[in-house]
């Protein structure tokens, strides 16, 4: 099976990280820390944002919370009202749409279209209706890697500011971005937005559980009390290892690399194929494709593929149930053989 469906890089933490690891283990108990993490992840996060976004966020400003999604959850679950309307953008993540429906409030869906990238735009945000309450925004966004301007952010905060929504700013892709100046934070734009982090991505810890929110101190302290009871503290194991990570910003950086080379050559690829209608990621390591060329069903599509000749993707009704029967979307954070084989066999299949 060659999986090129799941967001999940393939490659490994930095072999001093593993070895400290495993010494650290044989002779350290693991157990519970502050249910928000420990003083000194939180001030690392703090000294992270100081470093490659010059803005001063305080240990104060910082949860570590069991995975990205714990973050969003508790989020939606501390801010918002049963019955409230969450706009998110369609295509996007699916887990959005579940989270908000499983507390009680709905969600209100911003079609985006190909002409921007499947990316929010001011205009959106503008046309947007009063009753909205909330907005999750992701730049890089999942399923098109596709960013938002600093400008653009900059202009969109501003217009749910005077509208009274809140934002929570989805960035777990940030730092895996293909151009040469890197984004900001929403937390430099705007104090009053909620930032969502994750050490799954960039820093490759998927398997960790371990994220990060960022706002400001009355809602951390909502935070610390809703983790306190969901799951007690983070993982002590996993914050052990985040503590290392900030060291090694040179090997992510070369992972960044190569998912670039996957991407440029996935590309050139499909487009070998006669696969043109491409969405090129500016951010994360997805490929968003029309192949309506072949199939209008997605989902059967991804089906026959995985049966036919073992290569797995997502179809892209998982990411917009209005017309993401038209769209698949390729991983491309495997190691670069996996995406060659998988791509000769399905030129063949094709």
């Amino acid at each position: 099976m060659r999986n090129l469906a799941l967001g999940e890089p393939s490659a490994n933490l930095p072999k001093n990280i593993l070895i400290n690891l495993k010494k650290k283990i044989e002779v350290l108990r693991f157990g519970y820390t502050e249910s928000i993490g420990t003083v000194e992840l939180r001030k690392k996060v703090s000294i992270h944002y100081k470093q490659h976004y010059d803005v001063d966020v305080s240990m104060e400003n910082v949860a570590i919370t069991a995975g990205a999604s714990a973050g969003i959850f508790m989020s939606l679950l501390s801010l918002f009202e049963k019955g409230s309307l969450i706009a998110i953008t369609r295509p996007g993540y699916p887990a959005y749409k579940n989270m908000i429906k499983a507390l009680g409030l709905r969600a209100y869906y911003i079609d985006t279209s190909a002409v921007n990238n499947f990316q929010l735009t001011t205009d959106l945000i503008e046309n947007l209706p009063n009753n909205i309450k909330g907005i999750i925004i992701s730049s890089p966004s999942n399923p098109c890697g596709s960013i938002i301007s600093d400008n653009e952010i900059f202009n969109i905060l501003n217009i749910c500011k005077s509208k009274n929504i809140k934002v929570i700013s989805d960035e777990i892709y940030h730092r895996v971005e293909y151009q040469n100046k890197k984004l900001n934070t929403a937390f430099n734009f705007d104090k009053n937005s909620i930032v969502i982090n994750s050490f799954s991505k960039y820093f490759l810890m998927t398997g960790y559980r371990l994220g990060w929110i960022i706002g400001d101190k009355g809602f951390i302290n909502q935070i610390r009390n809703l983790s306190m009871n969901f799951y007690l503290s983070p993982s002590s194991i996993s914050q052990y290892v985040a503590n290392e990570v900030f060291n090694y910003y040179d090997y992510f950086d070369s992972i960044v690399l190569k998912y670039l080379e996957n991407r440029n050559y996935l590309i050139s690829k499909l487009q070998s194929m006669g696969i043109s209608d491409i969405i090129v990621p500016e951010g994360a390591f997805y490929l968003y494709v029309n192949i309506s060329k072949f199939n209008n069903n997605s989902y059967d599509f991804c089906s026959r593929m995985v049966n036919d000749i073992g290569v797995t993707l997502a179809p892209g009704i998982d990411f917009d149930d209005k017309h993401g029967n038209s769209y698949v979307r390729f991983s491309y954070s495997c190691e670069k053989i996996v995406l060659e084989e998988s791509l000769n066999l399905i030129k063949k299949w094709l």
